[in-house]
């Protein structure tokens, strides 16, 4: 028997109907970016207003777990996780050492706050360091661990290195909600540093006091 083969100008409409098909059904995954939301707070006192010197922060550190782009989610297993498609816009170390210096900035009342190297003939008065050991959310929190030192460049001595540890809840419980909290939670530890900061400055025997 013979058998006739259909002719291509058969074959070609029902391959590109092929083709079509398998694109659209083929799974897509869409990636969301986020980046630390910047929070203004209210000075917390004036004593760095006249100052001419720098206050200096330090490339901030994080832990292994923490370098890449995924935000971090910890389960109730204690196990941590990266998420595939809900990513950093930018490296985490590098948006945590803005939003401090900005923080700082307000907080102090100054613009005299920078991240190293900072300006090519800036004199250096204080230097900060942030080490971030825990940075991540679950459904219902949000946790911090980190770990900042406050030194005095002029005498070479570390002037305080103390852990801030935080758990706060999500009110929104999604991604949007997890980075508000994170952004709140770097907000909270730049304040807990202008502190020390201003405690430093205010201990200082020639410096008057303002009210």
């Amino acid at each position: 028997m013979n058998f006739s083969l259909p002719a291509a100008s058969t074959l070609w409409p029902l391959l590109v109907c092929a083709l079509l098909l398998s694109g659209c059904l083929a799974p897509t995954t869409t990636n969301t970016l986020y980046t630390l939301q910047p929070i203004r707070q209210q000075p917390l006192g004036r004593e760095f207003s006249d100052f001419k010197e720098i206050i200096l922060l330090m490339p901030v550190q994080l832990a292994p777990h923490l370098q890449g782009r995924g935000l971090i989610n910890q389960r109730f297993s204690g196990e941590a996780s990266a998420s595939a498609n809900h990513l950093w816009a930018g490296p985490l170390d590098q948006q945590i050492g803005q939003q401090v210096v900005s923080n700082l900035k307000d907080l102090l009342a100054t613009d005299n706050v920078a991240v190293y190297p900072g300006p090519r003939f800036g004199v250096i008065g204080y230097q900060l360091e942030v080490e971030m050991n825990e940075f991540s959310g679950n459904d219902g929190s949000f946790t911090t661990t980190a770990v900042y030192t406050l030194s005095n460049t002029t005498n070479k001595a570390i002037l305080q290195r103390k852990t801030f540890r935080q758990t706060q809840p999500i009110d929104k419980r999604d991604y949007s909600g997890y980075v508000t909290s994170a952004s709140q939670a770097i907000a909270d530890l730049s304040k807990e540093a202008a502190t020390a900061l201003l405690a430093a400055r205010r201990s200082q025997p020639t410096l008057p006091v303002r009210p």
